[in-house]
């Protein structure tokens, strides 16, 4: 039986628990989770959802796992990395979900021998909902996403259990450095975010000057917008971590408005902008 404890119950780490316990009859690894929380309340919801086998409010309670999994802002995880490598044994990996990598890794690379030297191999499962909190869970939220795993701190042969992990969980596994990682979901993911955030701004604004604007949002507004509720203790710090990333590809977003612009009262060039994305 494989010891996971997992740091933050939100819907990442609730889902993570889910769904291995849900596959866990099937499979050749059985799962004892246990989570950790700040919130008493969290942690009930949790041992009531199944998630997790049992639960506690002391990082203490990661000292006999096999895999410490991190699910919590990307703001947090070196910190917590350092407390937990004072905790675990010699041979625990302590993996993360950030959606960032690079910063997260530079951090724990450079305080890995004061910390003890515990191996730690970063994550990113591509998914989630714009939903937040234990009660957003979901047993197939890893069902054939895809989870990049980047470079390990220190090599082990234990490092494949991380990898393995999320297999049993549903998902896929890629392999891809941190510095790539962050440059491409800058792109896919962060990106998106900050549009459906400033979206939803404006919307809130024109709707306070006319409020009949909600009878006429149908389904491209909402599905532009559908994040736009999404936990800004997430977003704000992932933001801040990527943004030479982000930064890139928004100044290319606004040269491209820009152009569309200047061509708006031309219906032919409007066209040719048109076709040119659609190809």
């Amino acid at each position: 039986m494989l010891k996971v404890c997992i740091v933050g119950l939100g819907q990442m780490g609730g889902s993570l628990g889910l769904a291995l316990k849900k596959n866990s009859r099937s499979l050749k690894n059985c799962y004892h989770i246990t989570g950790i929380g700040r919130r008493k309340e969290t942690l009930d919801a949790a041992l009531k959802l199944k998630a997790v086998d049992k639960t506690s409010l002391s990082l203490q309670s990661a000292k006999d796992a096999d895999i410490v999994v991190i699910c919590t802002p990307v703001d947090t995880i070196v910190l917590l990395y350092g407390q937990l490598s004072k905790i675990v044994g010699k041979n625990t990996i302590i993996t993360d979900a950030g959606s960032v990598k690079y910063s997260i890794e530079k951090g724990i690379r450079d305080s890995f021998k004061k910390n003890g030297g515990v191996s730690f191999i970063g994550s990113h499962p591509m998914a989630g909902k714009e939903k937040n909190g234990i009660f957003s869970s979901d047993a197939d939220m890893f069902k054939n996403a895809n989870v990049v795993i980047t470079r390990a701190i220190k090599q082990s042969a234990e490092n494949a259990l991380v990898s393995q992990m999320w297999k049993d969980a549903g998902a896929n596994i890629i392999k891809m450095p941190a510095k790539k990682h962050d440059e491409l979901v800058a792109f896919t993911s962060h990106f998106p975010h900050i549009i459906a955030f400033l979206l939803n701004k404006i919307y809130k604004k024109t709707r306070e000057k006319n409020p009949q604007i909600d009878m006429l949002t149908a389904g491209s507004f909402k599905s532009m917008t559908r994040v736009a509720v999404s936990s800004v203790d997430v977003w704000a710090p992932i933001f801040t971590a990527n943004s030479r990333n982000i930064e890139k590809y928004l100044n290319e977003f606004i040269k491209e408005l820009n152009v569309f612009k200047q061509n708006l009262k031309d219906e032919r060039k409007v066209r040719e902008e048109i076709l040119k994305m659609q190809k």
